[in-house]
């Protein structure tokens, strides 16, 4: 760390994003805060992702890594961890954006809170014009664990995680994990960090056609989310963090289920999960994430996540 501040490796997995990563980048380069780095992990684009970069990664302004092939998001931020410098690693999808001042709050963040390993900021939903479309609710920390068992509320934006913990932590690379690979690795940084929060959004996702969450397969999605619950319950020292919080993993797989299938127009199907989710626990019923899901499913409301 600089005596001027931290210094921030920012890692951007991409695949055939030509169309939008110059926007996501430009984001990086109009940060209030100069000290970091930018790591484009390109999985082998075939929409001239490369030559679209090349005045950046000739200017030095990003260091561009390229895979022999599309090996999916959670090689590509491996990738990415195994090639940054910064104290702290951020990732930012190709298509997502950070707001001016989202390195200076992380700065001031680190400064103010010693020792500091893992947080986030918070982030919102909004359209190719960069018009809200929904603000999203975050869970309180005071118990991290159930904050995390309840929903993957970290995702993969707008998180600050420590050398100490990228150099030591990847994401699991089974292709059965690919769209839930992030879930997996913050249960398992959360089992032995605890998250704090900036609390102020930083961040945007971009919602278009042609984003993961609007084509995910339900089934290859349950597929996903029953190899992270065995994993867990299978792993001596993650079966006992999360003892008394398998069943809210579950549950929370099952809600998870549901927004993803409200995603996709299916709210059949996000009712049955929702369903499911409460005859696991019928506690779930109070909880925020559960109610707005059933409102989504039963009266078609449509906000894009």
């Amino acid at each position: 760390m600089t005596e001027r501040g931290p210094v921030f490796s920012v890692i951007i997995p991409t695949y055939n994003r030509g169309d939008l990563i110059v926007k996501t980048l430009q984001t990086v380069f109009q940060q209030t805060y100069p000290h970091y780095e930018v790591v484009v992990v390109d999985n082998c684009s075939t929409d001239g992702t490369e030559e679209i970069l090349r005045p950046f990664i000739n200017s030095g302004q990003i260091r561009f890594i390229k895979h022999d092939r599309n090996y999916e998001r959670a090689t590509s931020r491996n990738t990415g961890m195994e090639n940054a410098t910064g104290d702290f690693v951020t990732f930012l999808d190709s298509d997502d954006f950070m707001y001016p001042n989202a390195l200076a709050d992380a700065a001031q963040f680190v400064k103010e809170n010693a020792g500091a390993k893992l947080f986030h900021n918070l982030y919102q939903l909004v359209d190719p014009d960069n018009r809200v479309l929904y603000n999203f609710s975050f869970p309180s920390l005071d118990d991290p664990l159930r904050a995390i068992t309840d929903g993957n509320f970290l995702s993969c934006i707008g998180d600050f995680i420590h050398r100490e913990i990228y150099e030591h932590y990847r994401f699991d690379t089974n292709p059965i994990l690919t769209s839930a690979e992030d879930w997996d690795f913050w249960l398992r940084v959360v089992a032995d960090y605890r998250p704090l929060r900036i609390n102020k959004i930083n961040h945007g996702i971009v919602h278009h056609s042609g984003r993961t969450i609007k084509h995910l397969d339900l089934e290859q999605l349950r597929g996903r989310l029953t190899y992270i619950i065995e994993k867990i319950a299978g792993d001596p020292h993650l079966s006992e963090v999360y003892a008394k919080y398998l069943k809210r993993l579950e549950v929370g797989s099952l809600i998870y289920m549901s927004t993803v299938a409200n995603g996709s127009r299916q709210h059949g199907e996000a009712l049955k999960c929702l369903m499911r989710a409460y005859a696991k626990d019928f506690r779930v019923a109070s909880s925020l994430n559960f109610m707005k899901a059933l409102g989504i499913a039963v009266l078609r409301w449509d906000k894009g996540f």
